[in-house]
């Protein structure tokens, strides 16, 4: 079934978030959507739109939404109860030029991105199904944030200022990946364990999915507790926006696997993102 794309106007999209509010855990759902809503394009090549298939979406809830940043775009896809023939085809009408990611969709949803693949012309054999586990903390699990006794640090936020520092350390940094960094700090959560003159010693960020990321400690600084102190910190601001704390954790690193199922989260689905290169 060949789909053409139906743009959600920015005014319905609180009502598309809305019908993503029974589960909270879903990072494709309410949280996501709600960032995007809120978010504040940095520049003139910064933009967002949200696409469904038909009119019929306030009941069934299928959209696409592109996130174009800079030479770059983030694609993020989900329904509610819509047929998913019907969302892998609205998939298959986008007319990306651009090197872009499709971001963190479910095992349900593989079969999409690879029909995806294939309608661009490329061998299946070479595509990646790059792979997470998301991980999550209950709320009984967080306790009454205390501040640090400690005199030589502090746990706060960050500020934009820190975006280079939190970039240069990323492991998915590219040339480009400072603006989506800035982003993250901007219109989200962040916790930053600092030194006495402000200065980032541990940090952890919230992505766009409402999931924890970039989470780094500085080499000179591991092993004092710091990287699960900004865990904690972050998983209190996250509480008390009524959100619930998840984080997302690449399959090879078990040493991210082992801090979070320590401080008590507990892995409850996967998720994906493929990387599709510029083919033009």
């Amino acid at each position: 079934m060949d789909s053409t794309l139906l743009p959600i106007s920015r005014e319905q999209w609180p009502a598309l978030r809305d019908l993503y509010a029974s589960d909270r855990t879903n990072l494709t759902g309410f949280d996501l959507i709600n960032y995007f809503i809120n978010y504040k394009p940095s520049s003139g090549n910064d933009s967002i739109k949200i696409y469904t298939a038909d009119k019929d979406w306030i009941t069934h809830g299928s959209y696409i939404l592109i996130h174009q940043l800079e030479s770059k775009a983030y694609i993020y896809l989900d329904t509610v109860c819509g047929s998913l023939e019907d969302l892998g085809s609205l998939l298959c009408s986008l007319d990306l030029k651009v090197f872009h990611l499709i971001c963190g969709y479910e095992e349900r949803l593989k079969p999409l991105v690879e029909q995806y693949w294939l309608h661009l012309g490329q061998d299946l054999d070479e595509l990646e199904h790059q792979g997470t586990i998301v991980y999550h903390l209950s709320k009984s699990k967080i306790p009454l944030w205390k501040p640090s006794l400690s005199t030589s640090i502090k746990v706060g936020c960050l500020s934009a200022s820190h975006a280079a520092l939190v970039d240069q350390h990323w492991a998915y940094r590219s040339t480009d990946s400072l603006p989506l960094i800035r982003g993250f700090i901007e219109n989200g959560a962040t916790s930053g364990v600092l030194d006495t003159i402000g200065e980032p010693l541990a940090w952890c960020l919230r992505s766009p999915h409402g999931s924890l990321s970039n989470l780094h400690v500085l080499p000179s600084h591991r092993r004092q507790g710091l990287g699960s102190l900004a865990v904690r910190f972050m998983a209190h601001e996250i509480k008390a926006t009524g959100s619930e704390v998840l984080a997302t954790v690449v399959f090879e690193n078990k040493s991210s696997q082992k801090m979070f199922e320590k401080l008590d989260f507990k892995p409850i689905n996967k998720l994906y993102w493929a990387v599709v290169p510029s083919f033009y």
